[in-house]
């Protein structure tokens, strides 16, 4: 029996939705459309047209993938989108996720996937929310990194206590812009929103919602976005988290430093790496972390989150599976978490 696809429109046709599949070091499929047109998304999926307000960025599209695209007015209220589609990915600048979504789904598309941050406030995730309940429509959000088989492995580890209790987490999201958070200078949100989102949502995942305790941000102009953010979280079972969140490095480092009473996980985007508590060869009558790679840990062949993130959209979709990580109500949470550090009297 012929497998029904999933029809599927991409709105906004950039970096992660296009482009950075052309770089050489990135694992493929690494972006949207990477997946869509891959071997294994064409079986469960099928493109049907992908939408942008910029015309430089629908031809460069076009003519890299050989299909059709759509200039489409910058007001999603003004446009009709096509019928029967079953999946839309919202991949556009983060300010219009939450018109974008909300026009989706009015438009009553059933499936929605949204970059992160899936909008720009806790009141704008909200508005998303309540308009989705009204409509039935369910919504995944893309941290990609929650769907990854090693960090799946490292979570699965934890949950089971194989890796003993956590004790202390230290996350850091370092990136090398010129000019710390320009980028983002339009977009309502600096290197803490755009880029700290993910380690805060693999905190959330890791340890559910811990509470503020205390947190600075750096602004090389007042009232500016910030350029560094450093905060300090603390859960109800007494784990600690150290976040650090900056633009002006001259390299990228997304890392967490996992610390348990018997182990040290560290994820990275240099790789894994974990230890284990063993009789010091060190020093008598001490106990010392002895590098270690768990048997079961994945292959870096089998690992790709974004073949991830879509298999258990189709698997959703489908009828196949009825749970969805990283839900709406997470994400509401995530982004209460970066405006407490933005509200935070400095």
């Amino acid at each position: 029996m012929k497998r029904s696809k999933i029809k599927t429109i991409l709105i906004g046709l950039g970096r992660i939705c296009s482009s950075l599949e052309t770089d050489p070091f990135r694992k493929k499929p690494c972006t949207h459309m990477g997946v869509l047109t891959s071997e294994w998304g064409k079986d469960r999926f099928e493109f049907v047209l992908g939408l942008d307000t910029n015309p430089e960025k629908c031809e460069s599209f076009q003519s890299f993938w050989k299909t059709k695209t759509e200039i489409v007015n910058p007001d999603p209220t003004k446009v009709t989108l096509p019928k029967s589609i079953q999946l839309a990915v919202i991949s556009t600048p983060s300010n219009n996720h939450e018109d974008w979504a909300k026009h989706c789904i009015r438009q009553g598309i059933p499936n929605l996937l949204i970059e992160k941050p899936v909008a720009l406030t806790e009141s704008g995730a909200k508005r998303i929310q309540k308009l989705a309940k009204k409509h039935k429509t369910r919504i995944w959000i893309n941290h990609e990194r929650r769907y990854h088989p090693s960090y799946q492995f490292v979570k699965d580890q934890l949950t089971k206590g194989k890796f003993g209790n956590i004790k202390s987490i230290r996350a850091s999201v370092f990136t090398s812009a010129k000019n710390p958070g320009l980028a983002f200078s339009k977009l309502g949100g600096g290197p803490l929103l755009h880029d700290g989102t993910h380690a805060v949502d693999l905190i959330h995942w890791f340890l559910g919602k811990p509470k503020l305790v205390d947190a600075k941000l750096e602004r090389p102009i007042k009232n500016s976005i910030e350029s560094r953010a450093v905060a300090w979280f603390r859960t109800k079972a007494g784990v600690d988290v150290f976040l650090d969140v900056s633009g002006e490095r001259n390299y990228f480092q997304f890392e967490l430093d996992i610390h348990t009473d018997t182990h040290r996980i560290i994820c990275s985007n240099d790789g894994f790496q974990f230890y284990q508590s063993e009789t010091s060869k060190l020093y008598k009558g001490f106990r010392s972390l002895v590098p270690f790679l768990p048997p079961l840990f994945p292959k870096p062949e089998t690992a790709n989150a974004f073949i991830g993130i879509y298999d258990e959209i189709f698997q959703v979709i489908t009828g196949k599976k009825q749970t969805m990580e990283g839900s709406l109500s997470d994400n509401i949470e995530i982004l209460n978490l970066i405006e407490s550090i933005y509200r935070r009297k400095q």
